[in-house]
């Protein structure tokens, strides 16, 4: 593990400095101090690497969000910490790697939050779950395509993308369903 976490760290660092599709296994490998097959032997190849890093990835306070613009403020946070490791990202084919940790960085969230609006309603496991992926999608693809495509970004800016979006929008969809399950 301690070999496989020190590529990851050393990735993310050369990611910061210069676009993934120049890093080869390598100069990967020798800034690891170590030979080529070592690598071989963790990980397929670079996107391999990439995902365990974003498997091991935490957004910071994401656990204690309470709302939408908390969860927001708390990607946002992680994006402006990792800026040049996560714009190298998503200049490569290894986009749709981001795009699935904050997808379930997002789940994670609005399940949390589907679990406290829904107690004592009847509502059932699979209609949490389909609620809880329609927000997900929509604002982790929201997110992603906020980061790829703006080039001054600001939480304000991101925030004002889901205006539309409020919170008692899910509390109102949880009391629709239990309510529809009464008549």
């Amino acid at each position: 593990m301690k070999t496989e976490r020190r590529f990851a760290e050393i990735l993310k660092t050369m990611m910061s400095e210069q676009p993934l599709d120049t890093i080869s296994v390598s100069l990967l490998s020798k800034k690891c101090h170590v030979n080529r097959q070592t690598f071989y032997y963790h990980f397929h190849d670079i996107y391999d690497l990439l995902m365990v890093v974003f498997l091991n990835e935490k957004i910071p306070n994401i656990n204690e969000c309470k709302n939408l613009r908390s969860m927001l403020a708390c990607i946002f946070d992680y994006y402006t910490s990792n800026k040049m490791f996560i714009d190298a990202t998503l200049e490569s084919a290894g986009k749709d790697l981001f795009s699935e940790f904050i997808f379930n960085n997002c789940y994670q969230c609005f399940m949390r939050l589907i679990q406290q609006y829904s107690e004592g309603k009847n509502v059932t496991a699979t209609e949490k779950k389909s609620i809880v992926r329609f927000y997900a999608y929509g604002v982790s693809n929201s997110v992603i395509n906020y980061f790829a495509s703006h080039k001054n970004k600001n939480l304000r800016d991101l925030e004002n993308l889901f205006l539309f979006l409020e919170d008692r929008f899910l509390k109102k969809g949880i009391i629709k369903i239990s309510e529809a399950k009464k008549k």
